[in-house]
């Protein structure tokens, strides 16, 4: 009984030891699951690796592509924007010079940008690779890290592995040793089971080695789940770490691209200007010689105009002079024939015979005095004063001396008697006006001056003709002449002819029908003609050479529907091609301009000739606008004793004045459109010659509101 309660413990033992050999086996097969699963885990991170790797060879493909083409659009911006730059300079400058200095910006911009798209694509590619190299170590850093815990956990299931044989092993041939005892040798029992009891205690000691190996190979499996869990943390960090790298490398790329474009801007920036400064400095040297040589060609030119005009003066004194001596002759020969007879009267009483042969003349006797010398000291010489008109007898001729006007008593007392004897010095009134004009010829020579014609003038042909000469002559002494010519007077006697009633102006202004515009246009070819035909003959007459050029170069716009009256065809100047006709003024010739201007779409329109004198004048940055006036007004100062200006003809204001009085009258010049605004009806319908007047104040205020100096209304007749 006791043998087999032995039996059967020895029998639970076995099943026992079995079931613990069986655990062993599980936990065995579970430790190779988990290092199977750590060996795909550890393939899957490798296959994460080299997935991470491509998508960031990608993405540094993708970004360097994405970089190359950001530069070349940022270059082709550039590009564009320097074309645009180099298309102005080349619009502003001469054609030769702008296209060599556009082949030399082009070379050296495209070389520019080959070699820092060169340097750019180069710096890329070594940062790519620098970066790759850093990813590829770091990733064999793990790798390396990686297999050697790998190599660990395979050495520790190695290890266990063999100890489960050995006790397999040594299991085995205890039990069968037991068995042989048992069956063959039963008095050995006592020592069998103290052998049973030691295998037993063996056995002990080896579960618990087995407990405590699979303990172990947990604590490995747990270990190998933290350090996959670690992997996948790691992994996550990393890839987190990669796209912020990658963030931040874009950034960093787009700024360093910023950058250098700017850098590239500002070198080609700093390069245009100094080729601009260069450009600039030639052409101002070559305008310098071009200036000096026109300079000195009008010079010559205004050299010879002035000696023609010296020698005309000098031919016209002749003749005068000729002409004063024959009249002297002649008086001379009355008074000898006067004197004569008083002489034959009165012989016996005075007892006066001249003597039979006048006495030598000495040379000195022939000289003049020095009070007549000064008053002729500025006079050109003579080339001749042989008279062609001389009748008198040359014997009976007589030489006295020149006397001034304030006689002296050493000739006589008696005045009728002292003229006899002596002449007064002849008065030269064009010596002391040209004396006094000088300052002004030489303040105005070379300024811009714009003339308003009115249409009334070219009807009257006495002060058309001597208005004419006038202009004439201040093209003569070196000023820019333009001229803006009205037909408004030929224009209404038209209109008037044509419709039976006379035309009304609404605030001044004619509403322009289709019909008022084409007499307009008839009208304004007529006072062209007529002021070209006048000008040219007074300045031919005057020996000079000079062209009268009139053309388009008026924009207009129309003025619409103002205060609910439609004005149809009438309009206002909106642009003035100003660098055309300073080319025109500035060689010499006269612009003239007609009230017609033209729209963007070529639709003519009439402008107020008032309102076009003051506006050109603005826009040339004139120095005078004149209107010339045939029915003037005056202002005259207030009856009031306390008025300094007090019943007195007032002939210069300035524009405060002008401004206040054109706010008393009620009336306001728009600055934009010039169209007259007036502050009530009672304002508007004034005479019709103090609303021309109040027009013209308010387009001359405009006027120097834009630059012009001075603006004259002065009178059509001479003097004024």
């Amino acid at each position: 009984e006791k043998f087999e309660e032995e039996r059967l413990k020895i029998s639970k033992e076995k099943e026992t030891a079995a079931a613990e050999r069986a655990e062993a086996q599980r936990k065995a097969e579970e430790a190779d699951a988990a290092r199977i699963k750590a060996e795909k885990d550890a393939k899957m991170l490798e296959t994460l690796m080299s997935e991470q790797k491509s998508m960031q060879e990608k993405w540094m493909e993708e970004h360097r592509m994405q970089t190359e083409e950001t530069l070349e659009k940022s270059i082709a911006e550039e590009k564009s924007k320097i074309d645009a730059t180099l298309a102005d300079a080349k619009a502003k400058e001469e054609a030769r010079l702008a296209e060599e200095q556009k082949r030399l910006v082009d070379a050296q911009l495209e070389q520019r940008l080959a070699e820092m798209r060169i340097l750019e694509i180069e710096a890329d590619r070594i940062r790519a690779e620098k970066e790759a190299e850093r990813l590829e170590q770091r990733f064999s850093e793990e790798k390396s890290a990686l297999s050697a815990k790998l190599s660990e956990a395979e050495r520790a299931r190695s290890d266990d592995e063999t100890r489960l044989v050995e006790e397999k092993t040594k299991v085995a041939a205890l039990i069968s040793e037991a068995e042989m005892k048992l069956t063959m040798q039963l008095e050995k029992f006592e020592e069998e089971r103290l052998k049973i009891s030691k295998e037993k205690e063996t056995a002990a000691a080896e579960r618990a080695e087995a407990q405590r190996k699979a303990e172990e190979a947990d604590a490995a499996r747990i270990k190998a789940e933290k350090d996959a869990k670690v992997l996948e943390i790691m992994l996550s960090e990393q890839k987190l770490k990669q796209e912020k790298w990658m963030e931040e490398q874009k950034l960093l790329s787009k700024e360093t691209l910023e950058k250098r474009i700017a850098e590239e801007k500002s070198k080609i920036d700093a390069v245009m200007a100094e080729a601009k400064a260069r450009e600039e400095a030639r052409l101002a040297e070559e305008q310098k010689r071009l200036v000096e040589v026109q300079l000195e060609q009008r010079l010559a030119a205004e050299k010879s105009k002035l000696d023609a005009e010296i020698a005309a003066v000098e031919e016209k004194i002749r003749r005068e002079l000729e002409l004063l001596e024959s009249r002297k002759s002649m008086k001379e020969e009355a008074a000898t024939a006067v004197k004569e007879e008083a002489e034959n009267e009165n012989e016996e009483e005075l007892d006066i015979s001249p003597p039979a042969t006048a006495p030598p003349l000495e040379e000195e006797e022939l000289a003049l005095p020095d009070e007549a010398l000064g008053n002729i000291e500025d006079l050109p010489k003579l080339s001749s004063t042989t008279s062609d008109v001389l009748t008198a007898d040359v014997e009976a001729l007589e030489l006295i001396s020149m006397c001034q006007a304030d006689f002296d008593s050493t000739y006589s007392t008696d005045v009728s008697s002292s003229a006899e004897s002596c002449l007064l010095p002849t008065d030269y009134p064009f010596v002391s006006l040209l004396r006094d004009s000088s300052p002004y010829i030489v303040n105005h020579r070379h300024s811009t001056i714009v003339y308003h014609i009115p249409g009334d003038l070219i009807s009257d042909g006495e002060k058309f003709n001597s208005v004419m000469d006038d202009i004439a002559l201040t093209w003569l002494f070196g000023m820019k002449i333009v001229l803006c010519v009205g037909c408004r007077t030929q224009v209404s006697q038209r209109l008037n002819k044509l419709e039976g009633k006379p035309t009304k102006l609404k605030s001044g202004m004619r509403i322009t029908t289709d019909t008022a515009l084409r007499v307009l246009e008839e009208e304004a070819g007529f006072g062209r003609f007529e002021v070209e035909r006048q000008l040219n003959r007074c300045l031919r007459s005057k020996g000079a050479n000079c062209n009268v050029v009139s053309g388009c170069f008026i924009t207009a716009k129309k003025y619409g529907v103002v205060d609910g009256v439609d004005y149809q065809y009438t309009g206002y100047p909106k642009t003035l091609q100003t660098d055309r006709i300073n080319r025109f003024i500035s060689r010499g010739d006269v612009v003239l301009l007609t009230p017609l201007g033209f729209t963007e779409d070529g639709e003519a329109l009439n402008i107020k000739s008032e309102q076009l004198a003051g506006f050109t004048a603005g826009a040339l940055k004139a120095s005078k606008v004149v209107y010339f006036s045939t029915k003037p007004l005056v202002m005259r100062g207030s009856n009031n004793s306390r008025d300094a200006n007090a019943n007195q003809r007032i002939q210069m204001i300035q524009r405060s004045n002008a401004l206040q009085i054109l706010s008393h009258h009620g009336l306001k010049i728009h600055g934009k459109t010039g169209f007259p605004h007036w502050s009530s009806p009672t304002a508007a319908a004034r005479t019709p010659k103090v609303q021309s007047y109040l027009l013209k104040m308010g387009w001359a205020t405009d006027a120097l509101d834009k630059g012009v100096e001075r603006a004259h209304i002065i009178a059509c007749d001479d003097g004024a």
